[in-house]
């Protein structure tokens, strides 16, 4: 308990000082530190912070006219691997066999070319900043997908083994931890589902790992796009009205306290957040409201495209317009355990003009403009991220297969500079030739974006420092 209280008490003089350091700059010294604070700093200096490196945050917040840019941020992530180069990083003078049936077409910016299959994205390129350079040296799904998504490799490089409690935590978990729910609001929401290989394996990566459950993120785990959509568990049972739920929950977390005297290992403070949590979530209702898509009406949600990713991506414009800080929307599987992922070893032509990309092209670009339109793209961070690229070489099943030594993300919104083609490849897309960026990088560029120094540390359950990225944040990029 004595830990969790100086956690505490650490936690909220950071937050009292960096204020002071944010609007009282009239009042300070020539550090631009109030002598109220420099004796605050002092105070925490056994637990090894210092005023240089609250100076150094200071400084990062000052001069960098994009940290802490984002408000929220949503990350659209492709499992299973598209094919940047059928996509973004065309190749149209490599060999036949190599470049594909498609051809580059001029986009809404000159000089930017992506593929004939996304003409609506191609209309929205000046509002999008594209890194054409990502590499590592993980072709696995399971293991490739938490390097992305936690911006840290994973021990293991192999596939089919789930998701555990060691695993390095999602970056909306550790934005969790920093910026806890409020308002009966998540932080950190996955949409519609969990994603794992097609034996039923859950990705390592997508949760809180060893930060603990109580940052996992809330899982919708139902697709928005079913006629009879409704969130599960969002209304208590009948009979059971909102004064007796609170009661029960308070005789759980006493249950879980007088367990923590039998159960040393069990994190009890965890379980109690959830249920805190789960109550928030039963009780608020500016959360049902968010939930509530069928209020956009029928136009507005056929311009996000009917189907399941579409109505994702609008159902995630909601939560994040209602205050939820971060949402990873996943592709889906349409039935578990059949691979209709990105993961095209077999068709890969096929598959993209037929089924893939017209799922995406429209509300994708309708997204951004509806954004743009609700003044919200410039504090709004949007990514497009997978765990790796396809190969340039294509397979005897007219497929490609994975490729982490190469892939085309992309940024928007946030104060990211659209319009761009960040970072270069080889001939035939292949390897980076300028400009590498690794997923550590891309991570440590998003914890910038919403305000969080990325060389700083985080605190596991235990009061354990972990660094929030070891990658550097893409200061050209950026424009800096």
């Amino acid at each position: 308990m004595f830990h969790f209280l100086l956690l505490g008490f650490i936690r909220l003089n950071l937050i009292r000082t960096m204020i002071e350091l944010r609007e009282n700059p009239a009042q300070a010294c020539c550090d631009g530190l109030t002598r109220r604070a420099m004796l605050r700093i002092g105070g925490l200096a056994p637990f090894g912070l210092s005023l240089p490196s609250l100076l150094a945050a200071k400084k990062t917040g000052e001069y960098s006219g994009t940290f802490g840019k984002a408000k929220r941020c949503l990350l659209l992530y492709m499992w299973g691997g598209p094919s940047h180069i059928d996509l973004f990083d065309m190749k149209p003078d490599a060999p036949s066999e190599l470049r594909g049936p498609f051809n580059p077409v001029r986009s809404q910016t000159p000089g930017i070319r992506i593929s004939e299959l996304m003409p609506k994205l191609g209309g929205v390129t000046d509002k999008i900043g594209f890194i054409r350079s990502v590499t590592h040296t993980d072709n696995n799904h399971s293991t490739g997908a938490h390097w992305v998504l936690t911006g840290h490799k994973h021990p293991e490089s192999r596939e089919n083994f789930g998701a555990r409690p060691t695993d390095y935590p999602h970056v909306g978990s550790i934005l969790s931890q920093f910026s806890p729910a409020t308002n009966g609001l998540p932080t950190f929401v996955a949409l519609p589902e969990i994603i794992g290989t097609t034996a039923g394996f859950v990705t390592p990566g997508q949760n809180a790992g060893f930060l603990g459950r109580r940052y996992d993120p809330f899982v919708l785990n139902r697709h928005p796009d079913e006629p009879d959509f409704k969130v599960p568990n969002m209304s208590p049972v009948e009979g059971l009205d909102r004064a007796r739920l609170r009661k029960r929950i308070k005789l759980t977390e006493q249950f879980d306290d007088f367990r923590k005297d039998l159960i040393s290992t069990l994190d009890v403070s965890d379980l109690n957040a959830v249920n805190q949590l789960a109550y928030d979530l039963l009780t608020s209702p500016k959360i049902a409201d968010a939930f509530d898509i069928a209020d956009e009406g029928e136009t507005e949600r056929e311009r996000y495209g009917m189907q399941t990713f579409g109505q994702s991506v609008l159902l995630a414009r909601r939560l994040l317009e209602s205050g939820v800080k971060l949402v990873t929307v996943y592709w889906h599987r349409d039935k578990p355990g059949v691979d209709t992922t990105w993961d095209t070893h077999k068709d890969n032509f096929k598959g993209l003009k037929d089924r893939l990309v017209p799922q995406v092209d429209q509300p994708i670009a309708h997204l951004l403009n509806d954004l743009e339109e609700r003044g919200m793209l410039e504090d709004t961070l949007v990514v497009w991220n997978s765990e790796f690229g396809r190969t340039p070489k294509v397979n005897k099943n007219a497929g490609r297969d994975h490729w982490g030594r190469c892939n085309t993300i992309w940024l928007a919104g946030a104060g990211v500079p659209g319009g761009q083609m960040y970072g270069k490849s080889d001939k035939i897309a292949s390897e980076p030739i300028e400009d590498a960026v690794s997923p550590s990088d891309v991570t440590a560029t998003i914890y910038h974006l919403l305000g969080l120094d990325p060389h700083s540390h985080f605190h596991d359950s235990l009061g354990r420092p972990f660094p929030l990225s070891e990658g550097q944040v893409l200061d050209k990029f950026l424009g800096a």
